[in-house]
């Protein structure tokens, strides 16, 4: 019976393909890599059925975490990383859709902090453009 099930379980893991394609849209898991830098990965993540980014995407440089998004809706949570790891700022990306074109706006207050992941600042920012900024004292 263990025979069985591992060996379904490998069929099942072996079928979920990377980086797909249907009706031109990419849909389910993909992972873009690097060919200048021994085929790190840059970015991994999944698109949904319509070709939307979808869950929690990692984007790496010189193979280190240095943003993650975590997509709901229209509404991306990003996360970037100081080169030590720890966060540098946290805000929300919106994705505004019009005739002619796509686009992420930063929106809502992000928060900034230094190379310790204190925080120092916080940032009001209304479709991109920055509204106002408030210094955090220790």
């Amino acid at each position: 019976m263990k025979y069985v099930y591992f060996s379904f379980l490998l069929f099942l893991l072996h079928s979920c393909s990377v980086n797909q394609h249907i009706d031109g849209e990419h849909v389910g898991r993909w992972v873009y890599k690097t060919k200048i830098d021994n085929n790190k990965d840059v970015a991994r993540g999944r698109y949904d059925k319509n070709g939307w980014q979808k869950g929690t995407w990692r984007y790496r440089y010189n193979g280190k975490l240095y943003k993650k998004q975590r997509f709901k809706d229209s509404i991306a949570y990003t996360t970037y990383y100081h080169r030590n790891g720890k966060v540098a700022e946290r805000g929300q990306t919106k994705l505004v859709a019009t005739e002619s074109s796509l686009h992420y706006y930063y929106f809502g207050s992000w928060f900034i902090y230094n190379i310790d992941e204190v925080l120092t600042h916080v940032r009001h920012y209304n479709y991109g453009l920055l509204k106002h900024e408030t210094t955090v004292r220790p």
